[in-house]
């Protein structure tokens, strides 16, 4: 669909072709931009090393391999590069052109930066025919004699430099936008020593055509940024002025973010650590002579990782990987789960999903600092990196429980969900809860045994634990929502459950810090290793021997409270005959009746005194009643007997507020747990 405005024309696209579009573009400026980065990332890597400015060594290392070396003959390039005779100034000169190449690279509009790129094809087409014009000379030296073109045949290699050197000349005027005649007929000068040799131009004197031809291209280009150079001056000052207005404007932290955002900084610190790996895997893998076994990728990718992450900018470059590698993860698992059509997302399902990425980026680049992983060697590194990666793959399949916990309970109670629903939720927990067993095993095989490692591990039993035991309240659900009445020890099965989880918890608490201790007193003992126990027995141990002892006070008081209200006699329901205020069920065959002459049904009722010790239409206070009352059967009162008790009881609670809002307090907490 098109549209005119302004006298332009527009195309009107449709909501996924912009997104595509989007994508596109995004992906082209950050592909870019990719070099500048890169540049960056070599050059700070010489400076810690403290020599080797250029990247000498880990450039050689990448070029080992034969196909590679010998495209282009890069050694030979190499070679040439790094062993001049440059003094300490020239030297640092070269250094910090790379960081002045670099800035280019990150800071140029996109339009100027692909011009920068056609002139560097351009510059590159130019060696290229340079080297056909030696190759030609070459050729000619080797055959000798004189020079007959009497015969198609003949021609063959003459016609065919020429046009190709043609057909360069044609491509860098396209790509440069040249407009003058003589400019693009001089780009074709390489052609002379192809048009000497067939005037009759001695062989022994052809290579003279050629210098001079090379002399000839030289001045072109010496005159070409002689021209251009002051432009390229004048818009380096222009950008510097709009980057000080927009700090000045915004301040230091706005306008660094609106940089970091236009520039898509993690967009091409991912690209560029996703690029040295991929670097480092080749090599790698290219260097090995023999076949490599199964259990040996593990190892290479984890070398490959400890390689790449050798500066802060490589470190961050890590951990927006990690968190945008997380956070698909958590948005594949939320599609699978909800769909894209089923309908709204809950809030907990929302949050986690925005919240997805973050958590695990920042949980490595804090371990990482912590640790002072960057200036290890290889090998340690390697260690310490593959322990903070299985760290932060514990913490992704903690965010995919907490995303797939309240999406299965609310489908246990849903009694419309599809089939799908059901099978696509469940096959989540089955992966979660087998996940964490692979994990655990791959740290043992792989990773020596210390406190970190039993940490994890526990940590991996814990998301496997706790997702089973959400599978058995989910099946529970299932089941009680299918039933004609209310399941009244629905709620005490889901209490034994969830204590039973939380006893399992608490043992693998006791088991870290067992082995904390005998690592302390029988192995290397530092003071991370105990302010890390100190913690994991507060939160772990303590805390949840707390608040599961008042989780059972609570319960057993509500517990208490619910026995000593009387049973509605089935005459009483009959000429009732309404539905349960909290669960709009039809009360049938059991209800409880509560001091202030309110019908619930058992259950119900059990399951708001675990919340509240009130009555849920008028809010009166319902656990002194049950402190006063003893249990006595509803078909043996009669009314008058009701209506004193309930007076009696309403007067009595004016006097104990203090004690119900105390109570209420302690039950939400005891829903916690």
């Amino acid at each position: 669909m098109e549209t005119l405005e302004n006298g332009r024309r527009q195309i009107m696209l449709s909501p996924a072709a912009k997104v595509l579009v989007s994508f596109v573009q995004r992906a082209f400026e950050t592909a870019l931009r990719l070099p500048g980065l890169i540049l960056l990332e070599l050059w700070w890597r010489a400076r810690m090393q403290g020599d080797d400015v250029l990247g000498v060594e880990w450039t050689k290392e990448l070029m080992k391999n034969e196909q590679v070396s010998s495209f282009l003959e890069v050694s030979r390039i190499l070679e040439f590069v790094h062993t001049r005779n440059f003094d300490e100034s020239a030297a640092h000169i070269l250094s910090y052109s790379v960081l002045f190449l670099s800035a280019l690279f990150l800071l140029l509009p996109v339009l100027r930066l692909v011009s920068v790129y056609m002139h560097a094809l351009s510059f590159a087409l130019f060696g290229f025919a340079h080297y056909m014009s030696i190759r030609y000379v070459q050729l000619e030296q080797e055959s000798g004699g004189e020079i007959v073109l009497d015969d198609f045949v003949k021609l063959e290699r003459h016609g065919f430099h020429f046009l190709a050197q043609v057909m360069i000349g044609l491509t860098i005027s396209c790509l440069l936008r040249i407009q003058s005649d003589l400019a693009r007929a001089s780009l074709a000068i390489f052609c002379a020593p192809i048009v000497a040799r067939m005037c009759g131009f001695p062989v022994d004197r052809l290579m003279v055509a050629h210098n001079f031809a090379t002399s000839g291209i030289m001045l072109a280009i010496c005159f070409y940024l002689l021209n251009t150079g002051p432009a390229l001056l004048l818009w380096i000052r222009r950008a510097y002025k709009q980057l000080r207005a927009t700090l000045v404007v915004r301040g230091v932290a706005g306008g660094s973010m609106a940089i970091w955002r236009r520039l898509r900084i993690p967009s091409l610190l991912a690209s560029a650590w996703v690029t040295l790996w991929c670097l480092r895997v080749y090599v790698e893998v290219s260097k090995r002579q023999k076949v490599i076994e199964p259990l040996e990728y593990p190892l290479i990718v984890l070398a490959a990782i400890a390689e790449s992450t050798a500066t802060p900018l490589s470190l961050f470059g890590l951990a927006v990987t990690v968190s945008y590698a997380a956070k698909f993860i958590l948005q594949g698992a939320r599609l699978g789960l909800i769909g894209a059509t089923e309908g709204p997302q809950t809030h907990d399902a929302a949050a986690v999903v925005m919240q997805g990425g973050y958590t695990e980026g920042l949980t490595l680049v804090l371990l990482c600092a912590q640790t002072g992983v960057l200036g290890m060697k290889l090998a340690p590194r390697a260690f310490l990196l593959g322990l903070v990666l299985f760290i932060v793959m514990s913490a992704l399949m903690q965010s995919l429980f907490e995303l797939l916990e309240p999406h299965l309970l609310s489908l246990g109670a849903s009694h419309h969900a599809s089939r799908l629903r059901h099978v696509r939720a469940l096959i989540l927990a089955t992966i979660l809860f087998a996940g964490p067993f692979g994990m655990a095993y791959a740290i043992a095989r792989f990773l020596p045994l210390d406190l970190w490692c039993v940490i994890i591990v526990s940590n991996c039993l814990l998301t496997s634990l706790q997702t089973l035991s959400t599978v058995i309240v989910y099946t529970l659900f299932l089941i009680e929502t299918r039933a004609a009445e209310p399941w009244e020890r629905l709620d005490d099965l889901i209490f034994y459950c969830k204590a039973g989880t939380r006893a399992l918890e608490f043992l693998l608490a006791l088991v870290v810090i067992i082995y904390g201790l005998y690592a302390s007193f029988f192995g290397q003992w530092s003071y991370a290793s105990a302010f890390v126990l100190l913690i994991h027995c507060y939160f772990n141990v303590w805390r949840r021997l707390q608040s599961g002892w008042r989780a059972f006070q609570l319960r057993r008081k509500a517990a208490e409270n619910i026995q000593v209200l009387a049973r509605a006699s089935q005459e009483q329901l009959r000429k009732l005959r309404d539905v349960c205020a909290i669960c709009f069920m039809d009360m049938v065959e059991e209800a409880r009746v509560t001091p202030c002459s309110h019908f619930f049904h058992g259950a119900c009722l059990r399951k708001w005194l675990f919340v509240k010790q009130s009555c849920p239409l008028c809010h009166a206070d319902l656990s002194l009643g049950a402190k006063r009352r003893r249990p006595t059967s509803a078909a043996d009162r009669d009314d008058d007997s009701e209506e004193g008790y309930s007076s009696e009881w309403e007067s009595e609670s004016e006097h104990h507020s203090s004690e119900t809002e105390y109570t209420m307090a302690s039950s939400d907490e005891g829903e916690a747990f």
